[in-house]
């Protein structure tokens, strides 16, 4: 296992990437149901045949995008289901959510919007896919938060010149928490706190 990631920043975009799927699906589900249903209910008997056909071809549709379905929720949760297990067992789960929508408020904040600096477009690209990679694991006793760093030199160097204006961030918004430097791990740059006494 990498230095500094649980089991919450490893499963972290693959559940973000099974519920996107299992959204999309359900989502392209609905007009095949709908069009089935409206095709079943078809009474112009020129069109009878059709109708039977289409019908039997949606059906089919339909079962295999149940499946898909079924197939992404149920990974999603044999994923979700023992972490979830573990922080009611050893954390809370309020810190599970409270993980999730601090993850996303962080992106936010760090985001770059228009170009600084003569930056250019490649370079703010890089960068703000590197941000939308950035986990925060708040836990009652530590969090842990873990950036990716790309690839791009000047792009690292971009994101390691936030690094106290990001620690300092994260410090105000656990004012309860002590928060080491962050530190370099290969292309991880990790930042730990631990709850003060």
């Amino acid at each position: 296992m990498k230095k500094g990631k649980s089991y919450f920043i490893r499963t972290f975009h693959i559940n973000g990437f099974l519920l996107f799927v299992s959204m999309l699906l359900i989502i392209i589900r609905v007009p095949f149901k709908l069009l089935e249903v409206f095709l079943q209910h078809e009474t112009s008997t020129v069109l009878a045949d059709y109708s039977k056909i289409m019908t039997r071809v949606l059906r089919e549709i339909s079962n295999v995008l149940d499946g898909m379905i079924l197939l992404s929720v149920g990974m999603l949760l044999i994923l979700v289901v023992p972490e979830l297990i573990r922080r009611i067992v050893e954390d809370s789960l309020t810190n599970w959510f409270y993980s999730i929508w601090v993850s996303f408020r962080l992106r936010k904040f760090l985001k770059r919007q228009a170009d600084h600096e003569g930056e250019g477009i490649f370079k703010l690209k890089q960068h703000n896919k590197s941000i939308q990679k950035s986990i925060i694991d708040i836990r009652n006793q530590n969090i842990t938060y873990i950036i990716k760093l790309p690839n791009d030199v000047q792009v690292q160097k971009i994101i390691l010149d936030t690094k106290d204006i990001l620690r300092e961030e994260i410090s105000s918004r656990f004012s309860e928490y002590s928060f080491s430097n962050f530190e370099r791990y290969k292309h991880l740059l990790i930042i730990n706190g631990t709850k003060m006494s």
